[in-house]
C-alpha cells in the first residue's frame, strides 16, 4: 500500500513521514513542490534527513521507501498523472499567512489546493483522505469546543477562514472516508525540542521578543530595559501547545485504529496559562515579566510595534477554549499527547534549545 503525503518538507509533514516509516511497511509517496533552485527530490531528502537527525529517528528507510513526485497545489490534481494504488492520502501542505492582503493566495493554496488534492486522491484510488487543519477553526468560540464541523463561526483571521473552507470541502467528499485532524499550536519535539520545517508558534514569539530586546538595547536606556512592557494578553487564558512528534504519533494511531469518526482534536488536555508562560519567555529574552492588558491606549511606539508583530498570536493568548477529545480517546485509548507533561520548566527547556539553535 502507498501512503501519499503532501507538505512533506514542512513542520508536520516531515515528522509524519518519519512516523509512517517507523510504524508501517508501506511506500511513502511525497508530493513535493519544485523549488526555484533545488529539485523536489533534493529538497525532500534534505528536509527528512535533517528531521531524522534532530528528532533522533532512524533515517535508513528514507532512501529505501520514500518516493518523490513533483506536484503543485495550484494545478488540477496537483499536476500529477499516473498515481495509483494509494491507500491513505495525507494532506498537510498549506499557506500559513493570515493577513487580509494574502487572502487570494490563501484561498488558492489552502482551499482550492485542497480541492485539487481531493481530486487527485480520488483518481489515485485512495481509501482515506486525512486533512491536517487546526483546532483554531473554532475562531472566537469559547468554552467547550466539540469535535464537529465548524460552520458560521466568527474567525480571527484569514488563515482560519481558509482552513474552515478547506474543511468544508473535505467533509463533502464522498469518494472515500475522510478525517480532519486538528492540532493546536505545534511546537518542537517532545524529547529533543527541535523543530524542523518552520519557526512559527512558540519560537515565532520568542524571535519577536529577541528583536524587541535588541531594539531596546540600541534605542533605549537602562531604565527602559528594566521597565515591564505592556502586552495585550489574558494572564489566566491557556495557550494550547503540542509537540510535533506526539501530534503525528496520534495521527498515525487514529489511522490504524479503524475509527469511523471524522474530526479529531490533537490538542493537550492541560494547557499552560498565558501569564506564567509569557513571564518565562520574557525572562529568557532578558526582559522583565510583562504587564497584561486588553487596553492598548498609551502603548509606547515599541509596545505598539511588538503588538503588531505578534498580532497573529493574539487570539491564542485570550479566551478559555477547552477542546473536547472524545473521538481521539475512543480511537486510540491513551493518546500520546496525554502522556506529555508540559510545565514552566519544560517551556524553559524549549526556549533554551531555540536560543542555542539560533547561536549555531
Amino acid at each position: 500500500m502507498k501512503q501519499v503525503v503532501t507538505g512533506a518538507t514542512g513542520l508536520v509533514g516531515a515528522a509524519l513521514v518519519l512516523e509512517l516509516l517507523a510504524r508501517t511497511d508501506d511506500e511513502v509517496v511525497c508530493l513535493v513542490r519544485p523549488g526555484r533552485k533545488v529539485e523536489p527530490e533534493e529538497r525532500l531528502r534534505t528536509a527528512l534527513t535533517r528531521a531524522a537527525r534532530e528528532y533522533g529517528a532512524d533515517a535508513r528507510e528514507i532512501d529505501k521507501r520514500v518516493t518523490v513526485i513533483p506536484a503543485d497545489l495550484g494545478e488540477p490534481r496537483l499536476g500529477v498523472e499516473g498515481l495509483s494504488g494509494a491507500g491513505e492520502f495525507w494532506h498537510n501542505a498549506a499557506d500559513l499567512r493570515y493577513e487580509d492582503r494574502h487572502w487570494e493566495a490563501l484561498r488558492d493554496t489552502n482551499v482550492e489546493g485542497t480541492r485539487n488534492a481531493l481530486d487527485l486522491a480520488e483518481a489515485a484510488g485512495a481509501s482515506t483522505f486525512n486533512y491536517t487543519s487546526t483546532a483554531y477553526v473554532a475562531g472566537r468560540l469559547d468554552g467547550e469546543i466539540a469535535e464537529v464541523r465548524m460552520d458560521g463561526v466568527e474567525t480571527n483571521n484569514r488563515y482560519e477562514d481558509s482552513k474552515v473552507g478547506a474543511e468544508r470541502l473535505v467533509s463533502e467528499a464522498t469518494a472515500f472516508a475522510t478525517r480532519t485532524l486538528r492540532p493546536s499550536v505545534v511546537i518542537g519535539h517532545s524529547r529533543t525540542y527541535a523543530l524542523c520545517g518552520g519557526q512559527s508558534g512558540l519560537y515565532g514569539i520568542q524571535r519577536r521578543l529577541g528583536q524587541f530586546r535588541r531594539a531596546l538595547g540600541a534605542l533605549g536606556s537602562p531604565e527602559d530595559l528594566a521597565k515591564p512592557m505592556r502586552v495585550r494578553a489574558e494572564a489566566l487564558a491557556r495557550v494550547n501547545l503540542v509537540p510535533v512528534d506526539l501530534v503525528v504519533a496520534d495521527a498515525v494511531s487514529i489511522s490504524q485504529s479503524g475509527s469511523t469518526a471524522d474530526v479529531f482534536h490533537l490538542t493537550h488536555p492541560d494547557p499552560l496559562q498565558v501569564g506564567p508562560g509569557l513571564g518565562v519567555m520574557f525572562e529568557k529574552a532578558g526582559l522583565p515579566r510583562p504587564v497584561h492588558t486588553d487596553d492598548v491606549d498609551g502603548f509606547t511606539q515599541l509596545e505598539r510595534e511588538f503588538d503588531r508583530k505578534i498580532e497573529f498570536y493574539g487570539s491564542y493568548m485570550t479566551g478559555h477554549k477547552r477542546f473536547d477529545q472524545k473521538n481521539l480517546v475512543d480511537a486510540v485509548g491513551e493518546p500520546a499527547l496525554h502522556s506529555w507533561r508540559f510545565d514552566l520548566t519544560e517551556l524553559a527547556n524549549y526556549l533554551d534549545w531555540y536560543r542555542e539553535a539560533l547561536a549555531r
